[in-house]
């Protein structure tokens, strides 16, 4: 009898472990699926330039203005958005951008931050002094969109 009892004990102890460890992973992989969701959408909506979905999505201190003044330098295309989990949060990723001006177009690394909600905060360009010798205006998006053009 203690044998059984001893011996369902162990098993759900096993079972409830296991159901709190796949409740915890699957909330981070919704989170992170949140998160690529949101950025892809703001990404499309920036290629696409449909000014006031992206400042919608990004928020402040993004207005439908500064999107403006990067003409004609665009985002002409976004691949692998992928968000990561760091520190007990899902608050930040990377994605491969793709711009072009009046040359041809350049694909950068980016990084970027999360917000509230899951939503873009930063995105900020990585670029070596070459890169922005080539196409000077990636300075400009990352001041728009990440606050500073040192990245």
């Amino acid at each position: 009898m203690v044998g059984r009892l001893g011996g369902f004990i162990v098993l759900f102890i096993l079972l409830a472990w296991m159901v709190l460890l796949l409740g915890y992973y699957g909330k981070v992989e919704l989170q992170k699926w949140k998160a690529e969701r949101n950025t892809a959408r703001f990404f499309k909506a920036v290629q696409y330039q449909r000014y006031d979905e992206a400042v919608r999505l990004f928020g402040e201190p993004l207005d439908q203005e500064s999107l403006r003044k990067l003409q004609p330098f665009r985002l002409v295309k976004y691949t692998r958005v992928k968000a990561e989990y760091d520190d007990g949060c899902v608050c930040k990723g990377h994605a491969q951008l793709t711009f072009q001006s009046d040359g041809p177009p350049i694909t950068v690394p980016a990084a970027f931050v999360l917000r509230e909600g899951y939503k873009p905060g930063q995105v900020c360009a990585l670029t070596s002094r070459e890169t922005q010798t080539v196409m000077p205006q990636l300075g400009k998006w990352n001041i728009t969109f990440c606050g500073s053009d040192s990245f």
